[in-house]
């Protein structure tokens, strides 16, 4: 029997049901979330509501699913859960769980898209001109450097967070500053807080299309295959319509970040075509909005790795899709099934608590 955990689901609910189809009847599904009134939730075979990531009780309630449910695969379907999370990996695997969590460098690295995108650039990996200083932006736009238009948005965060196009200097100013104040006043200190005046991500903006590449990586960090589409339209941060396109498109990139994360699993990455030239412009740990499309045009990630996590090769075909299929996300009103079985978090708080000693790292 193969349990899978699936945490902070959220509204994706068809990557739920992704990995019931794939079990085929040999395990359930586990979701975890803080609320329990969310599309996925509902998808699930079973649904607990847990604290929030950076909770202390969270870590040791999610050790104890896995240990009460059996589960061998956890994978997370949100940045600052995988963050949180990755940071006790050794935890998991000393409790047998295989998971698809970055190591706790890559989980801090990709929640910071400043360092995240500094680092790329350091081993070669085109990215574009990205700066956190209002002035050191002013002075690359001087000198050509940097070029209208101009992105901002968060230095840490998803979603779109802050995120705005500058045409003129005014505009720039204008928006940083009022950038700068929300991003202050909804800082979140559980995932880091950049120092005053460095808080937001600046950036050149570039005109070409945007492509997502999905990276998939085996349960040991090695290359197994990577998948892409354009995207067309984005809706709540994440990819709302998109074209599968052949992965050759990519080069040899997709090798080199994945030899560079050694990450475990599928992550995204975000790039856009600047005359040619592939640019990345943010990685995500985790399943990512365009995952669907290549679900859609024939891929099977969660069968993949549900095979490697029971040391079974999984099928080739499982890790490709077929070029030129577009597919839309779309809004279908969905009776809530009433009998999943939803826990709720008081039960499994105070059950946590009375195992939290259990917790070692």
């Amino acid at each position: 029997m193969s349990n899978v955990l699936l945490t902070s689901v959220g509204r994706r609910s068809y990557l739920v049901n992704y990995f019931r189809q794939a079990l085929q009847g040999r395990g359930s599904v586990i979701c975890a979330d803080m609320k329990a009134d969310t599309p996925a939730m509902y998808a699930a075979d079973l649904a607990i509501v847990t604290p929030a990531s950076h909770d202390p009780a969270y870590l040791p309630m999610i050790l104890d699913i896995c240990r009460d449910h059996q589960v061998t695969l956890l994978c997370s379907f949100s940045d600052a859960d995988a963050y949180a999370l990755s940071q006790h990996g050794a935890v998991f695997r000393q409790v047998g769980v295989a998971t698809t969590l970055p190591s706790a460098d890559w989980g801090r690295i990709t929640l910071d898209k400043y360092e995240c995108t500094r680092l790329l650039e350091q081993h070669g990996i085109p990215v574009p001109w990205t700066g956190i200083r209002l002035d050191e932006a002013i002075a690359a736009l001087r000198t050509g450097q940097l070029t209208f238009p101009v992105v901002i948005k968060a230095r840490l965060g998803f979603g779109s967070l802050g995120l705005n196009v500058c045409q003129d200097l005014e505009e720039l100013q204008r928006a940083h500053a009022l950038a700068a104040q929300h991003l202050a006043l909804s800082a979140n200190p559980w995932y880091g807080a950049p120092p005053i005046g460095e808080n937001v991500l600046i950036q050149q903006g570039i005109g070409g299309s945007e492509y997502c590449i999905d990276i998939v990586n085996d349960l040991a960090g090695d290359y197994a295959a990577h998948l892409m589409c354009e995207v067309h339209a984005m809706r709540a941060g994440e990819s709302d319509m998109a074209t599968t396109v052949d992965p050759a498109l990519a080069g040899e990139l997709p090798q080199r970040i994945s030899t560079l994360t050694r990450h475990l699993g599928i992550w995204g990455v975000d790039c856009m075509d600047d005359d040619g030239v592939l640019r990345v412009i943010d990685i995500n740990p985790r399943f990512t909005g365009d995952y669907p499309f290549n679900h859609l045009a024939g891929a099977n990630v969660p069968a993949a790795l549900l095979a490697w996590s029971e040391g079974r090769h999984p099928d080739p075909g499982w890790l490709k899709a077929d070029v030129g299929i577009r597919g839309y996300k779309d809004l279908v009103p969905t009776c809530a099934v009433q009998d999943r079985v939803i826990k709720g978090l008081d039960e499994s708080m105070t059950h946590s608590a009375n195992r939290s000693s259990l917790l070692t790292d």
